[in-house]
């Protein structure tokens, strides 16, 4: 895997310091990229590479991902707080008019950006999320609380544990995402870790995170309805947390809302199918 050609940038919000890639080519039509819970900016890598020299592609990390700053504690990871840092990022780049693209928990976030400024998207893409939630599966024996409800049971990287090396965990990653490219997992291990005082790696998120309440009070199916952007929606086929049932709500809850299933991919189907993400998201900037 070539090195990315990505370039930092920061921007500074409420003390907390904001990380996005930018891929260059400023002046071509800005891609804003928002990843899910727990995973980072170069979970978009690959779509990077593909279409540097076509848009002004940015991939965000999201507070307390990645190489952004962290928050004071859980109460600082709410869906309101990812907003403000995402408007943040678009005031300070001078964004008047993008495409938006959010996987999952980022997802929601894009979702409620495209509530409120529909004016500066062009277009948005929702990635295997929707505005509901997939019936939650049995309780097992061992599960705490209702944890096993939450749409993190099934993001690309696990609660927090450490490794002696990125290729040990590199490993441990892979039994989970069987579909994924290997060479994709890699990559993403690699940018998605921190070493820690004893020498051994662990996942470069705060762990707070895992304690931020699932619960909010933002009806997103409202949010979903007054959404005029044209809107594709992808999920996998082996997703947990898009069902057909609900692609086909969305479909018929939005004005503008155009479902694709990925096949032979699960929730994180840009990881799983690189290819067939990209080239979906290609097929829809293409039309008039």
């Amino acid at each position: 895997m070539t090195s990315h050609p990505a370039k930092s940038h920061f921007v500074v919000r409420d003390s907390v310091k904001l990380h996005h890639l930018d891929w260059g080519n400023h002046g071509q039509h800005p891609v804003v990229l928002m990843h899910g819970i727990r995973l980072h900016a170069h979970v978009w890598n690959h779509f990077g590479r593909r279409f540097k020299d076509r848009y002004h592609v940015m991939a965000l990390d999201q507070r307390g991902h990645g190489d952004s700053g962290w928050g004071e504690d859980e109460h600082n990871y709410q869906f309101e707080d990812f907003y403000h840092d995402l408007c943040a990022v678009v005031q300070e780049r001078g964004l008047k008019r993008f495409t938006l693209i959010g996987h999952s928990m980022g997802g929601r976030v894009s979702m409620l950006y495209a509530s409120r400024h529909p004016e500066t998207l062009e277009r948005l893409v929702l990635v295997d999320i929707t505005a509901g939630r997939p019936p939650a599966p049995p309780p097992k024996p061992d599960a705490k609380s209702d944890a096993e409800a939450d749409l993190s049971r099934i993001t690309e990287t696990p609660p927090p544990g450490d490794f002696e090396s990125h290729e040990s965990a590199a490993t441990y990653l892979k039994k989970i995402m069987k579909l994924a490219p290997p060479e994709i997992v890699d990559e993403s291990v690699r940018h998605g870790m921190r070493q820690i005082e004893n020498g051994r790696y662990t996942w470069k998120y705060d762990p707070a995170l895992n304690r931020r309440s699932q619960s909010s009070s933002l009806d997103f199916w409202s949010i979903a309805k007054s959404i005029p952007t044209p809107t594709l929606l992808q999920y996998g086929s082996h997703s947990n947390v898009v069902t057909p049932e609900l692609a086909a709500r969305m479909a018929e809850t939005m004005p503008s809302c155009a479902v694709e299933r990925v096949e032979m991919a699960g929730h994180g189907l840009f990881t799983d199918q690189p290819e067939a993400f990209a080239n979906s998201v290609e097929r829809f900037m293409a039309k008039s």
